[in-house]
């Protein structure tokens, strides 16, 4: 299961498992389906108490609405970290690639002006 490599749709990078699982959850909970169920049970929440059989609901709903906020902020945490390390990584490699390209450059100048002779 940790061993298998996955693979981002949309960019191809190779993912974590932990990065895959927080892919998937981000495609579930960034939809307006979501947000709009979300925010329909909220208002039926706070708009009807009385339904709720539990007379500290509104404490509830809060704290649950609380916990659901940090698990999405850290789901969505896990994958960005993992796509900054690899952009990272791209950067440093295109970097390379430039220095390696203007060495090449100032040789080339070089032996140009070194074989003209005034």
């Amino acid at each position: 299961m940790f061993k298998k490599k996955y693979i981002h749709p949309d960019t191809g990078d190779v993912l974590t498992f932990s990065e895959n699982v927080s892919w998937k959850v981000q495609s579930i909970i960034r939809n307006w389906w979501f947000v709009l169920g979300w925010t329909g049970l909220s208002a039926t929440w706070w708009a009807n108490p009385h339904l709720f059989r539990d007379n500290h609901s509104f404490i509830h709903w809060q704290l649950l609405a609380s916990w659901l906020a940090v698990t999405v902020e850290l789901i969505i945490g896990i994958a960005l970290i993992g796509q900054t390390k690899r952009d990272a990584m791209i950067i440093r490699h295109i970097l390379k690639l430039d220095k390696l390209q203007m060495e090449h450059i100032e040789d080339i100048v070089e032996d140009i002006h070194g074989d003209v002779q005034p």
